[in-house]
């Protein structure tokens, strides 16, 4: 499976960048793998900017710790699964464990997208989001744990572990996923996406160049907030 891949991150308007993003990409002995991840520093708690920065060393660290060797071995879902929420609560003590010694209280939102041998594995928590492009067709593969005036109501902090959303799926042809927090979303409407037709993508630079696009669509409608974006394409020759 061949994957092109493109990253957008901006601080907006804002004096800090709360957002972290991340996109690996290994060949193992039973063929390529990549992870993306995008987290969203929760406003109005302390440090968002520590938080998600956090959750990207870690899950980075556990891609090429773990996540790397069990594809490599053939491992399925299961596994994958198991070595995630594993790392997903260890994630979640440690934060709690660094917030109580500062006296404080912090959190982040995570999306975390794994792609394999055609497949895809989702964690989700927040109201950052994962959008699969195929066919013409644009789907949000994620929900958003968020509440109105509530703002989130579910992600990674200093407070007990939440259980993340699992999704999981076959890839079908040539086929984009967009990660992207929310004020990457927030504005964009449905034309922004015919900027990322995976079927129109020929490499990375391209990808970004059209990240760098529709943010600036975004922003000239008035998005203040941090804006990240990662955009990885498979399938196809490249």
């Amino acid at each position: 499976m061949k994957i092109i891949s493109g990253v957008y991150w901006d601080k907006g308007n804002r004096k800090l960048n709360q957002d972290s993003i991340t996109f690996q990409q290994v060949i193992t002995g039973k063929g390529r793998a990549a992870m993306a991840v995008v987290s969203d520093g929760i406003g109005g708690l302390d440090e968002g900017e520590i938080a998600s920065g956090f959750l990207i060393e870690r899950l980075v660290e556990n891609f090429y710790g773990q996540i790397v060797s069990l594809l490599g071995r053939g491992k399925g879902r299961k596994a994958l699964k198991k070595s995630f929420l594993r790392c997903f609560c260890d994630m979640n003590r440690e934060l709690a464990t660094y917030a109580k010694g500062r006296d404080i209280r912090l959190g982040a939102t995570v999306s975390v997208l794994l792609l394999w041998k055609k497949r895809y594995l989702i964690f989700h928590l927040g109201d950052s989001r994962i959008y699969l492009l195929c066919r013409g067709k644009i789907r949000q593969l994620t929900g958003d744990h968020a509440a109105g005036e509530r703002g989130v109501t579910k992600c990674m902090g200093s407070f007990a572990f939440q259980y993340p959303d699992i999704y999981s799926g076959r890839i079908w042809g040539r086929s984009g996923f967009l990660l992207c927090t929310d004020g990457f979303y927030r504005q964009m409407e449905s034309g922004f996406f015919q900027a990322l037709d995976p079927e129109d993508v020929e490499g990375g630079e391209q990808i970004e160049r059209r990240l760098r696009e529709v943010a600036a669509a975004v922003k000239r409608k008035g998005e203040s907030d941090n804006l990240s974006a990662v955009y990885a394409v498979t399938g196809g020759i490249y």
